[in-house]
């Protein structure tokens, strides 16, 4: 496949930003945040009765200006890692077009492929400071089918915010209007003052060679790799436990057996957790920035571990986060008991005798109802984060299925992709069906 890229343009919000909202800053999460974007590509069949591609992409390009003036900050520039200069840039939009039809392309959706639709490379660093908040890249394909990849800064932008963004946006386009955006103000986790915050790497894992795969779990495979997970404690975990689990156990094997002469003495699986539900008040709907914490599962040796003993795991690093740990994110030394967690989870991390996996959950965000007036996406993909033992997991096109990106070393993942019980319950990057 190849990609030509037609055209690029700055969008600018419709409507200035006024003076007083000229600076806004961010708060200690959001300078906590790695640099880079955040990637999302949402992929649309030609059913016919689509306008034209020109028609599209000026109705995107219309809405996407509405969109920028409620949430003016994407259309600034990050400053210092300290606030973004909300000086009404705007957003690159890009065109392009792909010499291949949408089917074909689906038939083997790998990474390399994937990175083409996007704007600018995840791992971008200038996303901290000075570079663009938003980019866009709309690429039409031969038989009119349709990708939309974005790119968000992460100094502003989380999983859950790109949902709340795009709802915002594909509303614009159909005319109809939304909630007042709202913003997650640095006063909700304040940094602390005079103490500057450097930006943490984008190059995680930089010193070795990466692979990332695509696994597909339907909804039959994970009820049954649930009853397999379940125990007496917990007899009916969750979708996101029980994938999780497995993807932890079958990596966890495959580091061993790659590096015999120095194998990791103890594995750790952190992950990541949406604090909106779990604050009093609650923020509002539409409103964004990051508002993750994270957790531990209990530090343990990389041996033959049961599905149902690695659920109890990760069900008791939950619940003690549920308990304890949200209050780390409240008080005023919000900022000591944060940082010293986080020297904690990073000495692990750079320990060589130390497996750290970090795992995301997508799940719920209603990334398939984006519909920006030509029907919804029929595939929806991050591409893939190449950090380090990194999992993302995503929602199926039918609610009942997950995807899974997975990165671990190139010589691991040889290992990770062709273990008979992670294949089991899980497809390595199959075809993506374009259900009507």
């Amino acid at each position: 496949m190849e990609l030509q890229i037609l055209s690029k343009q700055i969008i600018k919000p419709s409507s200035p930003t006024p003076p007083e909202l000229r600076r806004f800053n961010l708060s200690l999460l959001d300078q906590l945040a790695t640099a880079g974007y955040v990637p999302l590509i949402l992929f649309f069949a030609n059913h016919g009765g689509a306008p034209t591609f020109e028609e599209r992409s000026r109705r995107l390009k219309k809405s996407l200006a509405e969109t920028l003036t409620r949430f003016y900050p994407l259309a600034g520039r990050a400053r210092e890692n300290s606030y973004i200069e909300c000086n009404d840039d705007g957003a690159e939009y890009v065109e392009a077009r792909a010499n291949s039809v949408l089917a074909d392309f689906l038939k083997e959706p790998t990474p390399e492929l994937l990175a083409c639709f996007l704007p600018i490379k995840t791992e971008a660093p200038e996303a901290a400071d000075g570079g663009r908040m938003f980019l866009v890249q709309v690429t039409l394909f031969e038989c009119g089918g349709m990708a939309i990849g974005v790119s968000f800064s992460h100094k502003l932008v989380d999983a859950y915010s790109i949902s709340v963004i795009l709802k915002t946006w594909y509303l614009a386009a159909l005319g109809s209007d939304t909630a007042e955006a709202e913003f997650l103000q640095a006063s909700l986790v304040p940094p602390p003052e005079g103490i500057p915050i450097s930006v943490p790497p984008t190059d995680l894992g930089a010193k070795d060679k990466l692979a990332s795969r695509r696994l597909v779990f339907n909804g039959s495979k994970i009820a049954a790799l649930k009853a397999a997970a379940g125990s007496k404690l917990i007899p009916n975990p969750t979708r996101v436990e029980a994938i999780t689990a497995l993807i932890w156990k079958c990596a966890m094997k495959a580091a061993t057996k790659t590096t015999s002469s120095n194998p990791p003495t103890l594995s750790v699986m952190s992950q990541t957790v949406n604090l909106r539900k779990r604050l009093t008040p609650p923020p509002p709907e539409y409103s964004i920035g990051n508002l993750l914490g994270n957790f531990v599962s209990e530090r343990i040796p990389p041996a033959e571990k049961t599905l149902p003993e690695l659920v109890e795991l990760l069900r008791d690093g939950i619940t003690e986060f549920n308990k304890n740990g949200i209050n780390r994110y409240e008080g005023k030394d919000a900022f000591l008991k944060i940082i010293e967690k986080l020297q904690e989870l990073g000495a692990l991390f750079m320990r060589d005798d130390v497996a750290f996996y970090i795992s995301s959950s997508w799940s719920r965000f209603g990334l398939y109802e984006m519909d920006f007036g030509w029907g919804k996406p029929v595939w929806v993909s991050i591409g893939s984060i190449m950090f380090l033992n990194f999992v993302v997991l995503t929602d199926a096109r039918d609610g009942e299925g997950i995807e899974a990106w997975v990165t671990l070393k190139e010589d691991e993942m040889g290992s990770f992709e062709l273990d008979e019980e992670l294949l089991d319950f899980a497809s390595v990057n199959p075809s993506v069906v374009m259900l009507t």
